[in-house]
């Protein structure tokens, strides 16, 4: 009897066994890594917090994200989402972003605009935003005004297409008169010495128009954080060549 007892025991383990699924299958819950949304409201999923930095993200973001900038676009040229190559959020001719991509004006880089006025100001000077964040129906009512003006070829030299301005990034902005008149003005001079400190570059610099993809343009500046801003203002570089990539439309 006991025997027979201890048959039925072990022929029920082995049932209630066979009934069990490893972790991760037929219910089982599996742990990963989740990236966080990029800052600035929407970076890298589509949308992000408007109180987080979006300019750089950490290694672990952008593993499987900058591994996968080449297919950020599909063939039909459809954008898929951001691009973050080196941890740096990176919008040109060549990457861009989604229309649905609405993040605003980001926090860190509106708190480092203001304590960089106010150093302005305390050297006499003063700057202002003419133009900040951008929604892409925005850019695309300007960049289509400017090819009514000037043709494509002429306005694709100084107006991003749709998609394809930092603007729409929440990072950028245009101080004070964006035109060539501010060229060579104390403020052009001043934001080019001191922008770095505060953590932007002058995104669009002279004589590198075949690198960049656009005309010199002292008045736009990027947020990249300073560390970054510092590195770029001591090598003279731009964005596209610390970062190894290219600035040209498909088409």
């Amino acid at each position: 009897m006991k025997r027979f007892t201890a048959i039925i025991i072990g022929a029920a383990l082995i049932l209630m066994l066979a009934g069990c699924a490893p972790a991760g299958e037929s219910g089982g819950t599996v742990e990963v890594d989740s990236i966080a949304a990029p800052i600035v409201s929407g970076y890298y999923s589509s949308q992000i917090p408007s109180t987080q930095n979006s300019s750089v993200i950490s290694s672990a973001e952008q593993s499987g994200q900058a591994a996968s900038a080449a297919s950020s676009k599909k063939s039909d040229n459809t954008v898929n989402g951001p691009t973050y190559i080196k941890g740096i959020l990176i919008v040109n001719k060549t990457y861009g972003l989604p229309a649905s991509y609405a993040p605003g004006v980001d926090d860190t880089a509106r708190a480092w605009l203001k304590k960089m006025f106010a150093a302005a100001e305390n050297d006499g000077l003063d700057l202002y935003i003419a133009s900040g964040y951008r929604s892409y129906q925005r850019q695309s009512e300007l960049y289509n005004k400017y090819v009514s003006i000037d043709g494509k070829a002429a306005a694709d030299r100084y107006s991003a297409r749709p998609g394809h301005s930092e603007h729409q990034t929440g990072l950028a902005f245009d101080i004070n008169d964006p035109s060539d008149s501010f060229i060579g003005t104390p403020e052009s001079k001043w934001l080019a010495a001191h922008c770095y400190e505060y953590g932007f570059i002058i995104r669009y610099q002279q004589n590198k128009e075949s690198i960049t993809g656009f005309k010199y343009e002292p008045w736009h500046v990027r947020y990249v954080g300073v560390e970054l801003a510092k590195t770029l203002q001591e090598s003279g570089q731009c964005l596209e060549e610390y970062l190894g990539v290219t600035s040209k439309y498909a088409e």
